[in-house]
C-alpha cells in the first residue's frame, strides 16, 4: 500500500464495522487525531468487499487491523451502518492531507457482491451523507462532495463509478441525490474532469484483462480491470496472464516453498496456448506476483505516467493491501503476496 507524506496509506477498500450510529466511542480512538472543528467535505469509497463483507464482519475486522493501513469514518452494508471514529476525529482514508484532516469518510459495502445489496448500501450511505451535510453546515457540490479518486490514484469507489456511468456521472449523480434528500434545487449535470492522474485507469483509459487457473487445472474467464476478481475463494492459484489496451505489461510470479530470491522469469504475453510466454507460472501452487506497467508515450503526455495496482488474498482470507508496479519504497514489498502462504483471489487496474 502506498504512503504518501504527511498522510497514512490512501487506499480505502476493505474495511470495518465499529458502532452503529449515537453510541459515544470509537473504535479508533481518535488515533489519527482531532480535525480541530468541524468537517468541510464528504468523501466516499467503496470496500472492494465481498457479499459477506457487511458491517458485523467489518466490525471484527478493524479490532486486528492495522489503522495506519486506513480507515473510514463510517461502513454501511445490509446489515448496518458503523461508525469507526467520531465525527470529530480525523481519518487515515485517502492519501490527501487535507481530505484526512477535513473530510468525513463514508464507505459503502459489499462493492463486490450482488448488485441490489450494494446499491441500497450506496443509497443508505448518501442519506448519511445528507444528514451529516445539515449537521454540519455542508452544502452539497463539487468541491464537498468527494469520490476517493479525485485525490489519489485509485479506481475507488469503483462500483459506484461503474454504475453510474464514469466519475463524472458518479460525482453528478451523488450531488445531486444529497441535494434532493437534503429538500435542495438540483445543480445542473456537468462534465468533470477525472481523479488524480498518478495512476492506471481513469481518463488515460488503460484497462488489465487477466485471468487465472486453479490447483485443479480449471481456467477461469477473464476479467478486465476491477469489475470483478480473478479466481475462486477457497481454491489455489497456480497461473495467471495478463494483458492490457494501451502500452504494455511485464509480469512474473513465485512458486510456494522456492527461496524468497527465486523467482520464475518475467512473460509479456497472453495467450493460455503458450507456455513460454503466455502466463506466468509452471501449474505449481503460486504465493506472490511482480507486475510492471509500460506507459506509451501518448499517455505520459496527457495523464502522466501510470502504474499497474494489484493485490491479492491469501486462502480463504481478506485482501492484502494494494501493490503498485514493483514499488519498494515507503512500505511496499515490490510483489503482492506473502512468502510461504498460497492465494485464491487476484485484482488488477
Amino acid at each position: 500500500m502506498r504512503r504518501t507524506a504527511n498522510n497514512r496509506p490512501p487506499f480505502l477498500c476493505a474495511t470495518s464495522r465499529g458502532k452503529d450510529i449515537g453510541e459515544n466511542m470509537s473504535i479508533c480512538g481518535g488515533v489519527a487525531g482531532v480535525r480541530g472543528g468541524n468537517p468541510n467535505k464528504i468523501f466516499f469509497h467503496n470496500d472492494g468487499g465481498s457479499q459477506n463483507a457487511n458491517a458485523a464482519f467489518y466490525q471484527n475486522w478493524l479490532q486486528s487491523h492495522p489503522l495506519e493501513n486506513g480507515f473510514a469514518h463510517y461502513y454501511v452494508a445490509d446489515d448496518g451502518i458503523l461508525q469507526a471514529e467520531d465525527d470529530w476525529n480525523m481519518a487515515w482514508h485517502c492519501g490527501d492531507s487535507d481530505g484526512n484532516a477535513n473530510g468525513l469518510s463514508v464507505e459503502a459495502c459489499q462493492s463486490l457482491g450482488d448488485t441490489t445489496t450494494f446499491l441500497q448500501n450506496e443509497e443508505k450511505a448518501l442519506q448519511l451523507a445528507a444528514r451529516k451535510c445539515m449537521e454540519y453546515g455542508i452544502v452539497p457540490s463539487a468541491s464537498t462532495i468527494m469520490l476517493h479518486q479525485e485525490v489519489y490514484a485509485t479506481s475507488c469507489p469503483h462500483r459506484s463509478v461503474e454504475i453510474h456511468g464514469g466519475f463524472s456521472g458518479c460525482k453528478n449523480y451523488f450531488i445531486n441525490r444529497i441535494r434532493e434528500l437534503m429538500g435542495m434545487e438540483q445543480m445542473p449535470e456537468v462534465s468533470y474532469s477525472g481523479g488524480a492522474s498518478a495512476g492506471s485507469g481513469g481518463d488515460a483509459g488503460v484497462v488489465f484483462t487477466y485471468g487465472v487457473r486453479t490447483e485443479d487445472g480449471t481456467i477461469l474467464p477473464f476479467v478486465n480491470n476491477l469489475a470483478d476478481f480473478a479466481g475462486i475463494i477457497g481454491q489455489k492459484i497456480t497461473d495467471i496472464a495478463i494483458k492490457v489496451n494501451k502500452g504494455s505489461v511485464r509480469y512474473r510470479v513465485h512458486i510456494l516453498g522456492r527461496p524468497a530470491d527465486e523467482w520464475l522469469d518475467y512473460v509479456t504475453g497472453c495467450d493460455w496456448n503458450d507456455p513460454i510466454n503466455g502466463f506466468a507460472g509452471n501449474g505449481q501452487i503460486i504465493d506472490a506476483i511482480e507486475v510492471y506497467y509500460y506507459t506509451p508515450a501518448d499517455i505520459v503526455a496527457a495523464h502522466g505516467y501510470q502504474q499497474a495496482q494489484y493485490r491479492v488474498s491469501p486462502v480463504n482470507g481478506n485482501y492484502y493491501p494494494w501493490q503498485y508496479d514493483n514499488d519498494m519504497d515507503n512500505g511496499q514489498d515490490g510483489f503482492a503476496g506473502a512468502f510461504g502462504i498460497a492465494m485464491d483471489r487476484f485484482q488488477l487496474f
